[in-house]
């Protein structure tokens, strides 16, 4: 996980620099960006766009480059482009993370993310369809390890702990919260079948990137 996560930061700032740094200067700037991700007022956002949205996204994601900007010159270089490409990775960037968290999370507004506000975002129930073990796995790891104070709701606190835990060893959590889902044996290993079984946790984990890695060639798999 440390090796895929070093190779995919690696890849992500190169191509961010590539697409963005119209002029070549080794800088990103807001302007290039935005008129890269978004465009100009002139131009639009496209037929079918919703305004709105794309004026919110467009709002956030200045928000984050002015964060990741440390210095304030408007442009972001180095580890200023890394950190708004990848805000959970800094430790600076953390009260951000949590923000857009909450913002994405938190339907009711509530200023918490509820239990089922947390699993919502990782599993859409099919009608007729049995839910997952691993949801289940996810329900108890909410109450286990997410509320820390036990009142049933993360608050902004308990999402930062969630998200950048107190530990330098997020590969070994991650790794131990994989494995506590998926050994359905409870042999202290995981199957090529245990996997397989359940491979929606291991798509939305680090572990594969996202689930981007999945189409990489792998002898071990």
């Amino acid at each position: 996980m440390e090796r895929t996560r070093r190779r995919a930061r690696a890849e992500s700032v190169q191509q961010g620099r590539q697409r963005y740094d119209r002029d070549g200067d080794g800088a990103v700037r807001w302007d290039e960006y935005r008129r890269e991700a978004y465009g100009t007022p002139e131009e639009g956002f496209g037929d079918g766009a919703d305004p709105t949205a794309y004026g919110a996204l467009l709002a956030r994601d200045e928000r984050r480059f002015r964060a990741a900007d440390q210095d304030g010159d408007g442009a972001a270089t180095g580890d200023e482009l890394d950190a708004f490409l990848h805000p959970e990775d800094f430790e600076h960037m953390r009260p951000l993370v949590v923000t857009e968290t909450m913002e994405d999370m938190d339907k009711d507004g509530d200023g918490f993310i509820q239990l089922e506000e947390y699993i919502a975002e990782l599993y859409a129930p099919e009608p007729g369809v049995p839910e997952p073990s691993w949801v289940a796995a996810e329900r108890a790891q909410f109450g286990r390890g997410r509320d820390l104070d036990g009142d049933g709701r993360l608050g902004p606190a308990e999402v930062g702990h969630w998200l950048r835990p107190p530990t330098s060893d997020w590969a070994g959590l991650e790794a131990a919260h994989l494995l506590h889902a998926s050994d359905r044996d409870g042999d202290g290993r995981l199957s090529k079948e245990e996997i397989l079984g359940n491979w929606e946790m291991f798509v939305g984990s680090q572990a594969t990137n996202y689930g981007e890695d999945l189409g990489r060639p792998h002898d071990e798999l």
